[in-house]
């Protein structure tokens, strides 16, 4: 039961599990509406060892975000998130497992720490630490490789980029 008055350590965290909730909301895909309510997300840092990996800022955070993803065969589906932990100001830890195919269907799991910024209940910056780093950069080279080799068909519109808002 939360506290009549909460701390702000609390109220980050709520900022957090409420993001996480869109984001990961089944059925129905993710809340878009509260996604962009919480974040006003300045920077991102992804250290998955791949050249996409780094910080990325502004417009820059969906594309990089999205293409991660897509790399390394990421199910948004079955993320879960294990544990929030706040004790300052403005940090949140989130401790989550996350899971996806390479290219020939194996599975891979993995813990993944997120450093979460939040000021004035918005969500500004993530930083994610993957636990193995060298696994998801192997996928990730191995599935661009296949997706270079792959024709373009003709017959086939190009599919424009979505970018997403987390």
């Amino acid at each position: 039961m939360p506290s009549e008055n909460p701390t702000q350590p609390e109220l980050n965290k709520e900022v957090v599990r409420r993001f996480y909730e869109a984001v990961l909301r089944v059925p129905g895909g993710p809340d878009f509406a509260t996604i962009k309510e919480l974040t006003d997300e300045q920077e991102i840092e992804l250290n998955w060892g791949h050249p996409d990996s780094g910080v990325h800022r502004g417009a820059a955070i969906g594309p990089a975000r999205h293409r991660m993803h897509e790399l390394t065969g990421l199910d948004i589906s079955a993320i879960s998130i294990d544990e929030l932990i706040a004790d300052g100001p403005t940090r949140v830890v989130v401790v989550a497992t996350n899971s996806g195919t390479d290219i020939h269907g194996n599975p891979w799991r993995m813990t993944v720490l997120e450093l979460v910024d939040v000021a004035n209940g918005k969500i500004t910056k993530k930083r994610s630490f993957y636990q193995d780093t060298a696994l998801l950069r192997d996928i990730a080279l191995e599935r661009e490789a296949a997706l270079a080799q792959r024709p373009e068909r003709s017959d086939r519109p190009a599919r424009p980029f979505r970018e997403r808002p987390w």
